[in-house]
């Protein structure tokens, strides 16, 4: 969707799909986008020009390391509103709650609405997936992703319960993708 900035109806909203890799953040955000017309900013694209890709297979970056792209990827979705876009969907594990609450912070700053959009598979489905798939495009291998979806448990830092900007979305086996995109459409 697109506005002209001083348009009254002008609102700015940024979707950040939050989770473990391999829970369907992407294919979730894409359905998403389809609905809206949202633009996706990947943030693959950010990480590449920043971090050394042995480690991104291999282990994970450290938290001033990755705040350095969130934030050239925030400064280039600020330039988006600033063109007229309306809503932005950025997918990443966001695992440190330090840096979902400075992400906020520079948000706020902009009047950009923030949507935590929390997405938690099981392992066992997402394996199935990732092995019954092909990752063209995306940043890591399934076996990759796979040892990152574990890495990352171990560490992912929960979200506040009572965040009101903050929503779960279950995408297990039996997930059906329009619930789930209006749940979140409802919520944005």
């Amino acid at each position: 969707m697109r506005f002209k900035p001083d348009d009254e109806v002008y609102v700015k909203k940024l979707l950040l799909f939050a989770g473990l890799p391999g829970v369907g953040k992407s294919t979730i955000s894409k359905e998403v986008r389809k609905k809206t017309g949202a633009k996706i900013v990947d943030l693959d694209d950010f990480k590449k020009t920043e971090v050394d890709p042995t480690l991104v297979t291999k282990e994970i970056d450290p938290p001033e390391l990755r705040w350095s792209y969130y934030q050239k990827a925030l400064e280039y979705v600020f330039g988006l509103f600033d063109q007229g876009v309306s809503t932005v969907i950025m997918d990443e594990v966001f695992h440190l709650q330090s840096l979902r609450f400075q992400l906020e912070s520079l948000c706020a700053e902009q009047s950009v609405e923030v949507l935590w959009v929390e997405v938690r598979c099981p392992y066992p489905t997402v394996k199935d997936r990732l092995q019954s798939m092909s990752r063209e495009g995306h940043i890591l291998s399934t076996e990759e992703a796979l040892r990152m979806n574990r890495m990352f448990e171990e560490i992912f830092e929960t979200f506040s319960a009572h965040d009101p900007n903050h929503i779960v979305i279950s995408n297990e086996n039996d997930a059906n993708m329009d619930t789930l995109v209006e749940n979140i459409l409802q919520r944005s």
